[in-house]
């Protein structure tokens, strides 16, 4: 799984990479899921989106999902299948991913609206995966102040 703001609406969502072709002979294998995107409201709900909706579509034996910045400075997700294409998949909104320092803990984001959120950033972030360290910035944010492990802080600048 990887969780970030996907859409820009300045609440988290979730995509998630699937199937597992590993099981047991008598059980067959989980096979019955394309990858998924789960589009947050930031009160805690979440709403599944077709393929169509979010251009999500991993239909095979999934192990990993990350978000890596591209060469180019884009803003990637990487799913790996296993004996199979690995899936990349670009953000089709305009973004600016901004590199991350080893130490870097959190980030307070405050968006134009009003609304402010934290976003933690982690070494490891899940199963068997590590995405790059980067922060997504992007035209619905005022400021973004991030805090180092020694309690030191920066701004980000907003273009």
């Amino acid at each position: 799984m990887t969780v970030d703001d996907f859409d820009g609406d300045g609440n988290l969502d979730v995509v998630m990479n699937g199937n597992d072709y590993g099981t047991e002979l008598t059980t067959g294998r989980y096979d019955a899921f394309n990858g998924l995107m789960l589009k947050g409201d930031g009160k805690g709900n979440f709403k599944p989106q077709t393929i169509l909706q979010s251009g999500i579509y991993i239909p095979g034996n999934g192990k990993a999902l990350v978000k890596v910045m591209g060469a180019n400075g884009k803003y990637l997700l990487a799913a790996s299948q296993n004996r199979d294409v690995m899936k990349i998949f670009e953000l089709k909104r305009d973004s600016h991913p901004v590199k991350l320092q080893p130490m870097d803990m959190y980030a307070i984001i405050k968006y134009k609206n009003g609304k402010i959120t934290k976003q933690e950033f982690y070494y490891g972030d899940s199963f068997l995966s590590q995405s790059s360290r980067f922060i997504n910035i992007d035209g619905a944010m005022a400021s973004v102040t991030v805090t180092d492990s020694y309690g030191h802080t920066r701004k980000i600048p907003i273009n």
